[in-house]
C-alpha cells in the first residue's frame, strides 16, 4: 500500500512558485503549475545547488549553480551542466520525483 505523508498547505505554494520543505531526511521542492502539484528533490544531485533558489520556467527549474534543467513534472533531466563543468565536477542525472496528492488543501508525497 502506497503511503503518503502530509507535507504543506496547497496555499504554501502559490500558482507558478515553487517551495522547499522537510520530511524527514528528505527536502523536497513543491510546484504548483496551474493548480496541479508536482515535488522532486529540492537539491541537485549534480553540485548540491538550492533548486528553489534556481528559476522556474514553465514546467522546467534551472539549477542556480550550473544551470542543469530539471522537468519538474517528472524530475527528467533536460539540460545538461556543460561538457567542462561536467569533467571537473561529475555528471547531471534525473531528479528524484515523487507522486504528489492534494486533500482536504493539503499536499501529500509519497516519500
Amino acid at each position: 500500500m502506497t503511503e503518503y505523508a502530509e507535507l504543506c498547505s496547497s496555499d504554501d505554494v502559490p500558482d507558478g512558485e515553487m517551495r522547499s520543505f522537510d520530511s524527514g531526511d528528505n527536502k523536497i521542492l513543491v510546484i504548483n503549475l496551474g493548480g496541479k502539484f508536482y515535488a522532486i528533490d529540492a537539491i541537485c544531485n549534480h553540485m548540491g545547488g538550492k533548486l528553489v533558489d534556481g528559476k522556474l520556467k514553465d514546467n522546467i527549474v534551472i539549477c542556480p549553480r550550473h544551470k542543469c534543467e530539471y522537468d519538474v513534472t517528472s524530475g527528467k533531466i533536460k539540460k545538461k551542466a556543460d561538457f567542462f563543468v561536467q569533467a571537473f565536477s561529475g555528471k547531471c542525472n534525473d531528479q528524484i520525483s515523487y507522486a504528489t496528492k492534494v486533500e482536504g488543501g493539503k499536499v501529500y508525497v509519497v516519500v
